[in-house]
């Protein structure tokens, strides 16, 4: 399977509203009164997913990226796509590609957090590759249920999203989002 240029654009296209929806979903934490998903529930020991996964956080989520899909739905005509030398397998985003992707990023992140608390991690604990790639993996679930998604996408995201994700993080710790950077 042989990557190219062209292979990123469509995949990125695809996932900007996943992305969107897990980096931004951390800024519901700067609010106080946060209502837990597990509702502080118990699984053996540990939290179910813990305080990091909350409704208002799932909620923002996924309006972001609906909300990205939207916009990207309403430029697609206007972009360039024609001028590219290798004719593009752009899907058609809409409001309900978005709504899949944001849910399925923010199951794919809360299911990440069941497995490090089954892990005995604490919460902000890195687990590299579960940390990077499990809303990837939900978004792209979901997806499949909305459009035809392709196995090169998938393959190319999985190789540059822990790169995006390590560079996001940095930024949030940086901008006092993220208690940690990674």
């Amino acid at each position: 399977m042989v990557f190219t240029i062209y292979n990123l654009v469509e995949a990125l296209w695809l996932i900007i509203p996943a992305y969107a929806a897990n980096g931004l979903a951390p800024l519901m934490g700067l609010r106080k009164n946060l209502h837990p998903i597990d509702s502080g529930r118990m699984l053996g020991k540990s939290r179910l997913l813990g305080n990091g996964k909350s409704w208002e956080g799932l909620a923002f989520g996924i309006a972001v990226a609906t909300a990205i899909a939207l916009v990207e739905m309403l430029a697609c005509p206007y972009l360039p796509w024609g001028l590219s030398d290798a004719p593009l397998l752009i899907v058609p985003m809409s409001p309900l590609l978005g709504l899949a992707l944001g849910l399925g990023a923010m199951l794919g992140d809360a299911a990440g957090s069941f497995v490090k608390r089954r892990l005995s991690r604490p919460r902000g604990s890195p687990v590299p590759l579960l940390d990077q790639l499990d809303f990837l993996l939900g978004a792209f679930l979901l997806a499949a249920l909305v459009v035809p998604v392709r196995l090169e996408w998938i393959l190319l995201m999985v190789v540059i999203t822990p790169i995006f994700h390590l560079l996001a993080n940095l930024i949030g710790f940086r901008l006092g989002v993220k208690k940690t950077p990674w």
